[in-house]
């Protein structure tokens, strides 16, 4: 299959916006890259997945930390998803960084990693959670993003 229309095709999928994100090891940085692919896999146990490109420095960080947090943006957060700088973060449990006024975040410990393609497929459990805000989400349909919904 052409890899160019492969990608447009589930470009048509409208999802969410998360930052996935990683402590440094112990040099003070935080690393995290902007993600679509996550999921909510079970319940009991909590675990989600999300799926990262394996040649990535964040995929990189994670595997080395065994750490990661799933932050999911709002509708003002466009300048955070395409600049992961920007904006007000704390600690989670792990160590992981996690943004102070997300829509949600999701603190983890990776219990496995299954290689797909040039991608990998992160699974989580959940060692703690937060809503610190209720907002619009940032939706990202058709290789661009939405702020909020229309109701």
């Amino acid at each position: 299959m052409d890899p160019p229309f492969f990608r447009a095709v589930p470009a048509q999928w409208a999802s969410g916006v998360t930052v996935v994100t990683t402590a440094g090891n112990g040099d003070g940085r935080r690393y995290g890259t902007t993600a679509s692919s996550f999921s909510s896999v079970a319940v009991d146990p909590p675990l989600i997945s999300v799926c990262l490109a394996s040649a990535g420095s964040t995929y990189r960080m994670i595997r080395r930390s065994g750490v990661f947090a799933v932050n999911m943006l709002g509708h003002d957060h466009r300048d955070i998803s395409d600049r992961f700088a920007n904006g007000d973060w704390d600690t989670a449990w792990t160590g992981s960084p996690v943004l102070a006024d997300s829509l949600a975040w999701l603190d983890c410990v990776v219990t496995a990693c299954h290689p797909a393609g040039d991608h990998t497929i992160l699974l989580g459990s959940v060692q703690d959670a937060a809503t610190p805000r209720s907002a619009a989400p940032l939706l990202y349909h058709a290789r661009t993003y939405y702020e909020g919904l229309v109701r």
